[in-house]
């Protein structure tokens, strides 16, 4: 009867945590630019909401943004991530905030924005994100502070954190644990295999195959590797 009452009050504690959290619910169809809402089913738009209001909106489902400003990168001043050259430590969730959270497809020309991607993001041209946990594919860009699972892209791939493989022509991440193949690979701290035209790492503790390989051991054609500190 003890066990029953405790979990009765954890359930209740979960549900009204979560109702000041997402104070509205919506279902089958809802719009993201709104606070404050979980939103079940299709989540549709068109731009992301760039204000200091505080807001978190949780798509279960498929989410539209048409068309994105992702559209305009190619014209920007570059991703954040490609100005950060270090970083301490592991990822710590608790440091980052979320305006979104996209749990199953996200379709766009391109999500930008703080928004954690789960499941499939498609963005015909660039995306920006916090974190993917699934894969992310992009015509031309993607770019993510974490990326748990798969990135591939035209051109760039970069992260902070990957753990995973990157596909694109160019390929960079601070921290890379898995795989990268492209044409232009880049891991700072790399554990785990680069297959490209060029690799090069400062931290090793793997294998290079390429034309050219570096690493802080040698450079070496063909094939590079090191597996000591």
């Amino acid at each position: 009867m003890k066990n029953i009452f405790l979990i009765f009050i954890i359930l209740f504690s979960i549900k009204i945590s979560s109702q000041e959290y997402n104070k509205k619910t919506r279902y089958l169809i809802g719009t993201f630019h709104t606070q404050n809402t979980t939103i079940n089913g299709i989540a549709f738009g068109a731009f992301p909401q760039f204000n200091d209001e505080s807001r978190f909106v949780k798509t279960n489902g498929i989410r539209l943004e048409i068309p994105g400003i992702g559209i305009l990168a190619p014209i920007g001043n570059g991703s954040p991530i490609s100005r950060i050259d270090s970083i301490s430590g592991k990822f710590n969730r608790k440091e980052y905030k979320f305006d979104e959270k996209i749990n199953g497809i996200n379709i766009s020309t391109g999500t930008v924005g703080d928004v954690s991607f789960n499941g499939i993001t498609i963005g015909a041209i660039a995306q920006f994100g916090i974190m993917n946990n699934g894969i992310a594919i992009a015509g031309v860009w993607n770019a993510m502070d974490k990326s748990n699972g798969i990135q591939i892209s035209g051109l760039l791939n970069e992260t902070l954190y990957s753990n995973g493989i990157q596909i694109s022509i160019q390929n960079s991440s601070i921290i890379m644990n898995g795989l990268q193949i492209g044409g232009f690979n880049y891991g700072k701290e790399m554990y785990g295999i680069q297959i490209g035209i060029f690799n090069k790492s400062k931290k090793t503790k793997g294998i290079q195959i390429g034309i050219w390989n570096v690493n802080e051991k040698r450079k070496f054609p063909l094939i590079n590797w090191n597996f000591k500190d």
